[in-house]
């Protein structure tokens, strides 16, 4: 899906991390439960990162603010990686 995502960012995604992001791709409705730190947010990150994507963007609505820490993170490191900059 996403090119060189294993060596730009040294991260494998799990196959289901993969299928939710094709499904979002191809804009069928998904619903993830899985726990704490299972990597939920790595699905809807994905697309963003492919090229026919550039432009487009997700609102991201996060309960705890610890959380949204840790996705801005992962956000802006990712997108460093991949873009050079975290786009804002």
């Amino acid at each position: 899906m996403i090119p060189n995502l294993k060596t730009r960012t040294n991260y494998d995604a799990h196959p289901w991390q993969l299928d939710v992001a094709e499904a979002l791709l191809l804009r069928v409705d998904c619903l993830v439960i899985a726990g704490t730190g299972s990597g939920k947010t790595t699905p809807f990150l994905l697309p963003l990162l492919l090229l026919e994507n550039k432009g487009k963007f997700a609102l991201i609505v996060s309960p705890l603010l610890s959380l949204q820490a840790e996705q801005v993170r992962l956000i802006s490191m990712i997108s460093y990686l991949f873009n050079g900059s975290a786009g804002w």
